[in-house]
């Protein structure tokens, strides 16, 4: 019987920052996928993904002899939560194998041992602290929200990003915007108002600009007001942004946003258009 573990990659994040001394994300998982497989065959494991392997083997107190493959849709370094994803869905399948099963608590527990974690693997929506993986709010299940997801190039190592000395005093300058964003994003889940979600997520963007700046954010913003956009987002540590629409946008309007957007903003990369989900860890036994 074939054994797979599926867990969501992101679009960044619908808010990134600091409140209180705690960091924290909000999470933005997306229809794009890493999977983890019990394979006959050995098969190489990125560096990240055999040590969540050994460390869940540690935790769990034995041996698995289980040869395990990765497939992904996500790339790397680009604020896809690839590495988090990678690491999720190696520690549940390792469990698995041994026949034990990991809380998501357990599994933010080693996840954060490695390197600062996305919640994707957490159900629903949440707000995450990054560094420890505690989840700090459930903001609920995911809204009905379409994305145009674009690269504005280059790569970010998430654990030189945390490690920057600058990075504690930015969030606290943006402390004061972040809580306000924070805001009009729970105001947006308990009113299912998308809209207040799309404003807490460009607050957020242009509160990491001096973060992490991004040069085509401002045009991609201005742009996309015209073609019922909702808001736009940002991977706070990475090179991904995202252009937000209601999920009933029709489909020929929002390629009409993609194509201008891309005649109008260089060295910019589409991606994909996907849908925002509920995060969480799908089990597939065939």
């Amino acid at each position: 019987m074939g054994l797979s573990v599926k867990i969501p990659g992101s679009c960044g994040e619908l808010v990134q920052g600091m409140i209180d001394d705690i960091p924290f994300l909000v999470t933005c998982p997306i229809s794009m996928y890493t999977k983890a497989s019990i394979t006959k065959y050995f098969s190489y494991l990125p560096y990240k993904a055999r040590l969540a392997r050994n460390k869940t083997l540690d935790y769990l107190g034995t041996k698995s002899y289980a040869k395990f493959c990765l497939t992904t849709e996500l790339l790397t370094g680009k604020g896809m939560a690839s590495s988090s994803a990678d690491i999720a869905s190696i520690c549940q399948l390792t469990a698995l194998s041994c026949k034990r099963i990991l809380s998501q608590e357990e599994i933010s527990k080693i996840a954060t041992s490695i390197e600062p974690t996305d919640g994707i693997f957490c159900k629903g929506i949440v707000r995450y602290n990054h560094l420890n993986g505690q989840v700090l709010e459930h903001l609920g299940l995911a809204p009905k929200i379409k994305i145009l997801m674009f690269d504005c190039g280059g790569k970010v190592d998430t654990l030189s990003f945390n490690r920057r000395k600058d990075l504690k005093r930015l969030y606290q300058e943006n402390e004061n915007t972040i809580k306000e964003a924070l805001d009009y994003l729970r105001l947006g889940f308990k009113e299912k108002n998308n809209k207040y979600i799309g404003k807490a997520c460009v607050m957020s963007a242009y509160a990491n600009q001096k973060i992490l700046y991004k040069k085509q954010l401002e045009d991609i913003m201005i742009i996309s007001e015209d073609y019922q956009a909702i808001g736009v987002n940002v991977a706070h540590s990475g090179t991904v942004i995202g252009v937000l629409f209601d999920d009933n946008c029709e489909e020929s309007l929002i390629e009409e946003c993609k194509q201008k957007i891309l005649s109008e903003c260089f060295d910019l990369h589409y991606l994909n258009l996907v849908k925002m989900i509920s995060g969480g860890i799908i089990i597939e036994r065939e």
